[in-house]
């Protein structure tokens, strides 16, 4: 996720957030979020090639496969340096 610092979104992160959530919270069934979801990501790609050129989507692309979740999820005051 962006961040501003190590605690807070950055406004990107947070509207994206806000964005999705909002999204996700019109289908009732998780087989349907699911599948929002992946669209959802599947149009950033595309809106990121468009935009951004294909450098832009490659970058996506690897900052995808790099994602590591449990770090990015951890509690702040449990990381160290």
């Amino acid at each position: 996720m962006d961040r501003l610092d190590d605690q807070t979104p950055s406004i990107y992160a947070e509207t994206a957030y806000q964005l999705i959530l909002s999204g996700v919270n019109q289908f009732q069934s998780e087989q349907d979020q699911r599948m929002l979801l992946d669209s959802l990501l599947c149009q950033c790609v595309v809106f990121a090639r468009v935009f951004g050129g294909k450098q832009a989507f490659q970058d996506l692309l690897c900052r995808l496969r790099e994602f590591d979740f449990d770090a990015e999820f951890e509690e702040p005051g449990s990381r160290t340096h």
